[in-house]
C-alpha cells in the first residue's frame, strides 16, 4: 500500500515537472531562435553600417582633401611644372586615393601640345609614379564630357567605371569613381578639372574582410556560408564572389529575367529602403539576405547568410538544454522515490514532499540568481576597457516563503554595467515562475538593447502578449557606463533608489505588465566617482516588528546617508542586520531584496586629463599614413583658439600635413608626438608701424618630434625644374611647399629625435 502510494506520488510529482519543463523548454526554444534571428540581423547589419560609414568618410575625406587642395593648385596654374607636386602630394597625403589629375582644355598651354594633364598614380605596390599625359592620349574624358563638366562648374562624383590601360600601365585596371572639382583662372573663369579616384575594389575587400572575420567564428562546419556583393542604383555589379560579374552583369536585370515575384518585391525594398532584411530562397537554400544603402551617392551592398548559419548555435544551445533538462527529470525521479518511500504515515509523506519540491525549487531560484558579489577585477575579459577598482556591487535576496517574486540580476557588456531589481506582485510559486520569466526577458533584451526604457517596454510588451492571472511586477533597470559614470535608468513603479542617501528622481511609470500599450519614459544622472546606488524592495522598508511599527523609507534612506563611504557589501549588510534589529521574532511577511552599487570613477581618464593639463595640446599617432588624418582636427582645434582666420589655418595644416608626410615617408620613424604653443610678440614689435591692415599679435608654434634618423627640413632643397617630374629625387618640391607655408622654421637633434617647430604668425586686423 505504501509503496503503491509512494509510486503514484512520484509519478504525479513527475507530471508536474515534465509539464513544467516541457513548457520551459517551448519557451527557451522560440525564445533562443527570436535571439538567434535578432542577433543575426545585429551582426550582419553592423558590418553593413561600419561599411557605409567608412564609406562615407573616405568619400568625404577625398571631398575635403581635393577641395581643400584646389585653392592652392590655382594659385600656380601659370606655373605648370608646379602642378606636379600638387597632385603628387594629394595621392600621397590620401590613403584612398589612388590617382590625381589635372585636366586642362586643349591648347590651355601652347607649348605642352594639345592637352597637358599632370597626373599622379598609386600602383599596386602603393608607390606614387607621377607623369605628363600627352596629346596621344585617348580614353572615355572625352571633348563633351569636359565641355558638360565645366559648364556645370560644380564638383561631382562621376559613375563607376573601369579604368583605362594608359593609366594602369603594368597593374590590372582597377574599378574607379571620380571626385571632379573644377579649377578656375584668376578672372573666375573654369579652365580645368581636377580628379582624385577611389578604387570601388578597396571598397569592397574592406566589406568582404568584416564578413571574413565572422564567417571564422559563426560558420565553421556549415555546408553554406554567407556571402556579400553590391550594386550601383543602376543595377551593375561593383563586387560579387563571381568576379565576372562584376561591372560586366546587372543585378536588376537578373532579377527581373526570373519568374519569382518575390525578389521582385525584395528589390523594390532594395531600392527604396535604407536598410532591411527579407527571408529568400537562392540556389535552393533557405536564406536571409541583409541589404544597406552604403554610399548616398546610390551604392547597395548586401550580405547573404544561410539559414542554417543563422540557428546553428541556437539548435546546439537548445539540444543542449534539453540533454539538462532531461538529466534533471532522471535525477528528480530517483531523489523523490528515495525519499517517498522512507516516509510512512501518507500525510507525512505529502508533507515531506512538498517541502522538498520547495527546498528544490528554491534552489533553482537561488541557482537563478549572479553572485551576490561582483567585483571588475573579477568581471573583465580581453578587450574591456574596464579597471579593477572601477566599481563594486554587492546583492541579497531573503523570500518570506521558501520561494518568493523579488528578483534582481546584473552582468558586464561593452564596458557598462546592465542591472536590475524587481518585486512580482503576489507571494509563492507563482510569483516565483513569473520571476524566473522576467528574469530570463531581462537577460535576453539586455543582451541586445541600449538603453533601460527599451528593455522595460519590451517585458512589458512580453508580459501583456502573455497571460500572467493578473499579475505585475515593479522594476528598476539602469545601464551604467563604467568608463563616465553616466546611469540610463527606467523605473516602472517601484521603491524610488538612493544615490549617497538621496532620493534619486523618477518618473511615475507603471509597473511591466498592468497596461500593454504604457508609454515608458527612461531617465539619465551622472553618478559621481565614490557615490552608491542603493536599491531595494518594499519588503525591506515595510518590514514590522510585533507591534506592526514598520521600518519605514525615512530611516532607510538616513542610514544609507551615514554610511555612504561603506563598501556595497558593508551597506547591504548593515540593512539586513537592521531588519533582523527591527523585526526581532516577527515572522518576515515579504520578500526583501538589496542591491548596491558604487562608482568609483575611470582612473585612466584622471590620469590622463592630469597628464594633458599639465602638456597643454598634444596629439600622439604612429608613423603611418593611415593616421594622417588625425591632424586635420588637431590643427583646426589649435589654430581656433589661438584666433587664426580660415585661410591662415588651412595653410598652416598643409604645411603640417606635408612635414608628418614626409617623416613617415622617408625617416623611419614608428612615433611621431605634435606638441603646440601660443606666444605674444614683443612689445616693441607690436609697437612697430605696419604697411598692412593685417598684424601679427603672436605666433603660434607646432613642434613635431619623430624617432626617426636624423633630418633637417629647414635646408632649402634646391629642385630643379628643368629635370622631368618623374626623374627628380624625392622630397625636393615638399620641402619647398613647407618653407612657403610656414613663417618660420627650427631644427633640433635631441637625444635621438627630430625636432621640426613650425612658426605661423596670428594675424588680426588692427
Amino acid at each position: 500500500m505504501k509503496n503503491s502510494l509512494s509510486t503514484r506520488l512520484t509519478y504525479r510529482i513527475m507530471a508536474v515537472v515534465l509539464a513544467m519543463m516541457a513548457v520551459i523548454a517551448g519557451l527557451v526554444y522560440f525564445k533562443v531562435r527570436e535571439s538567434m534571428l535578432f542577433e543575426a540581423q545585429a551582426r550582419y547589419l553592423a558590418i553593413l553600417r561600419k561599411i557605409q560609414g567608412e564609406s562615407r568618410r573616405i568619400t568625404s575625406v577625398i571631398d575635403m582633401s581635393t577641395q581643400n587642395n584646389a585653392h592652392d593648385i590655382e594659385e600656380d596654374l601659370d606655373n605648370p611644372e608646379k602642378l606636379f607636386s600638387h597632385v603628387e602630394r594629394i595621392v600621397r597625403l590620401g590613403e584612398n586615393i589612388v590617382c590625381s589629375t589635372i585636366l586642362f582644355e586643349p591648347y590651355h598651354f601652347p607649348d605642352k601640345g594639345r592637352l597637358f594633364i599632370p597626373c599622379a598614380r598609386r600602383d599596386a605596390n602603393g608607390n606614387v609614379r607621377v607623369w605628363q599625359i600627352d596629346s596621344t592620349y585617348r580614353s572615355q574624358f572625352s571633348d563633351v564630357w569636359y565641355q558638360e563638366l565645366v559648364r556645370k562648374d560644380t564638383c561631382d562624383w562621376s559613375k563607376p567605371y573601369i579604368e583605362s590601360q594608359l593609366f594602369a600601365g603594368n597593374d590590372e585596371p582597377r574599378l574607379l569613381k571620380t571626385f571632379v572639382v573644377p579649377l578656375h583662372n584668376r578672372e573666375g573663369r573654369p579652365v580645368a578639372l581636377l580628379l582624385s579616384d577611389l578604387s570601388l575594389v578597396d571598397m569592397g575587400n574592406i566589406l568582404m574582410k568584416e564578413l571574413e572575420q565572422v564567417r571564422q567564428k559563426y560558420e565553421e562546419g556549415c555546408s553554406h556560408h554567407s556571402y556579400t556583393f553590391s550594386f550601383s542604383y543602376d543595377g551593375v555589379y561593383l563586387n560579387h564572389p563571381d568576379v565576372q560579374r562584376i561591372v560586366n552583369k546587372n543585378f536588376i536585370a537578373e532579377v527581373k529575367e526570373t519568374p519569382d515575384t518575390l525578389d521582385d518585391h525584395l528589390l523594390k525594398d532594395m531600392m527604396n529602403n535604407s536598410e532591411g532584411s527579407a527571408m529568400v530562397t537562392i540556389d535552393g537554400v533557405p536564406s536571409w539576405i541583409y541589404y544597406l544603402n552604403i554610399d548616398r551617392r546610390e551604392m547597395v551592398g548586401a550580405i547573404v547568410v544561410p539559414e542554417e548559419v543563422i540557428y546553428r548555435h541556437g539548435r546546439r544551445l537548445n539540444t543542449i538544454i534539453l540533454l539538462l533538462l532531461l538529466g534533471g527529470m532522471v535525477a528528480i525521479y530517483f531523489i523523490c522515490r528515495r525519499e517517498i518511500k522512507g516516509i510512512a504515515d501518507p500525510v507525512a509523506m505529502q508533507k515531506a514532499n512538498l517541502e522538498h519540491e520547495l527546498k528544490i525549487a528554491n534552489a533553482i531560484q537561488m541557482s537563478m540568481l549572479p553572485r551576490s558579489t561582483l567585483l571588475a577585477s573579477e568581471a573583465g575579459k580581453p578587450g574591456d576597457n574596464i579597471q579593477p577598482s572601477t566599481f563594486d556591487i554587492h546583492a541579497s535576496l531573503t523570500p518570506a516563503r521558501d520561494v518568493g517574486g523579488d528578483l534582481y540580476d546584473y552582468f558586464l557588456r561593452d564596458d557598462r554595467l546592465f542591472f536590475c531589481i524587481g518585486d512580482v506582485s503576489g507571494k509563492g510559486m507563482p510569483a516565483a515562475l513569473l520571476m524566473a520569466v522576467v528574469r530570463a526577458m531581462f537577460r535576453s533584451e539586455a543582451r541586445r538593447a541600449d538603453s533601460a526604457v527599451t528593455i522595460v517596454d519590451a517585458i512589458n510588451r512580453n508580459l501583456n502578449e502573455e497571460y500572467t492571472a493578473g499579475y505585475f511586477v515593479t522594476m528598476f533597470v539602469g545601464i551604467l557606463d563604467l568608463t563616465t559614470g553616466r546611469l540610463d535608468y527606467c523605473n516602472a513603479g517601484h521603491e524610488q533608489p538612493l544615490v549617497a542617501g538621496r532620493p534619486l528622481p523618477v518618473e511615475r511609470n507603471l509597473p511591466v505588465g498592468a497596461l500593454p500599450d504604457w508609454h515608458y519614459v527612461g531617465q539619465q544622472a551622472q553618478l559621481q566617482p565614490g557615490e552608491m546606488l542603493f536599491l531595494y524592495t518594499d519588503g525591506l522598508s515595510e518590514a514590522e516588528d510585533s507591534q506592526h511599527v514598520q521600518l519605514g523609507r525615512r530611516h532607510v534612506q538616513q542610514l544609507a546617508a551615514d554610511h555612504a563611504s561603506d563598501t556595497t557589501r558593508q551597506l547591504v549588510e548593515l540593512m539586513e542586520s537592521e531588519v533582523r534589529s527591527h523585526a526581532a521574532d516577527t515572522l518576515q511577511s515579504d520578500d526583501i531584496t538589496l542591491l548596491a552599487v558604487k562608482w568609483n570613477g575611470n582612473e585612466n581618464d584622471n590620469d590622463n586629463e592630469n597628464d594633458n593639463e599639465n602638456r597643454g595640446e598634444t596629439l600622439a599617432m604612429s608613423a603611418s599614413m593611415a593616421e594622417i588624418g588625425r591632424l586635420q582636427p588637431y590643427i583646426e582645434r589649435v589654430t581656433l583658439q589661438a584666433g587664426m582666420d580660415e585661410k591662415q589655418s588651412k595653410r598652416l595644416r598643409l604645411a603640417v600635413e606635408e612635414a608628418v608626410a614626409n617623416v613617415i615617408n622617408h625617416s623611419g620613424a614608428t612615433t611621431i608626438t605634435l606638441s603646440s604653443s601660443l606666444q605674444p610678440l614683443s612689445l616693441s614689435s607690436l609697437l612697430s608701424p605696419l604697411s598692412s591692415s593685417l598684424q601679427p599679435l603672436s605666433s603660434l608654434y607646432i613642434t613635431i618630434d619623430d624617432d626617426g634618423q636624423p633630418f633637417d627640413p629647414t635646408v632649402d632643397s634646391a629642385t630643379d625644374f628643368s629635370v622631368p617630374a618623374d626623374q627628380r629625387p624625392p622630397g625636393g618640391l615638399g620641402i619647398m611647399f613647407l618653407h612657403q607655408m610656414a613663417d618660420g622654421l627650427d631644427y633640433q637633434r635631441v637625444d635621438g629625435h627630430n625636432r621640426l617647430t613650425i612658426k605661423k604668425n596670428v594675424n588680426r586686423k588692427t
